[in-house]
């Protein structure tokens, strides 16, 4: 009977497993998609102020505050995503665990030993703790996700200051003639 039970605890977890497995893909996905139409945006923002462009100096805050919306809504859904994808991941993560702790609990309870009339088995080293939480996920791993995830913000938050930048710099800086003469583009 329980050896039923815990390889029905197995199969549902597997099932969890392989729907948190399509999750975590579709926000990978998702993060990159919103990445590359950001960078496509900015892209074209950019290169219109950096043509021939009707803008002067004193309109840089056109360009300025379409990029900043621009960031603004992308970072933060990009974020929101990348949390999530975490949050998603330490849980699959967790699942693993618990799904191999009950495969080697149903191991456990295939060599059951019998005496007195009392079904008994040894214990693995984690249930004899008893610390009722259950095996943690490596957390070298999760430190390790988390990381590269900030650090892709990061780099994100990084290329929106930079552009920013850009939209007033590319209109108001000075434009060197091949005589090394300034001239103000105002």
């Amino acid at each position: 009977m329980a050896a039923v039970q815990s390889q029905s605890v197995i199969e549902k977890l597997e099932a969890i497993n392989k729907k948190q497995e399509e999750q975590i893909q579709n926000l990978e996905t998702k993060a990159i998609q919103l990445t590359n139409l950001y960078f496509v945006f900015q892209g074209v923002i950019l290169s219109s102020i950096s043509s021939a462009s009707p803008v002067k100096c004193h309109n840089w805050w056109i360009p300025f505050c379409l990029s900043l919306i621009a960031a603004l809504l992308n970072l933060v859904s990009v974020f929101g995503t990348i949390r999530y994808f975490l949050k998603c991941s330490e849980e699959l993560d967790q699942n693993y665990e618990d799904a191999h702790q009950e495969s080697v609990r149903q191991r456990m309870l295939d060599t059951i030993v019998h005496a007195n009339g009392h079904v008994q088995f040894q214990s693995s080293q984690s249930e004899q703790e008893g610390d009722g939480n259950g095996p943690k996920p490596d957390p070298v791993k999760q430190r390790k996700r988390r990381v590269l995830c900030y650090a892709a913000m990061g780099l994100l938050l990084g290329f929106s200051c930079i552009i920013l930048y850009g939209c007033k710099a590319l209109l108001c800086d000075c434009d060197c003639t091949p005589k090394d003469k300034c001239v103000k583009l105002c």
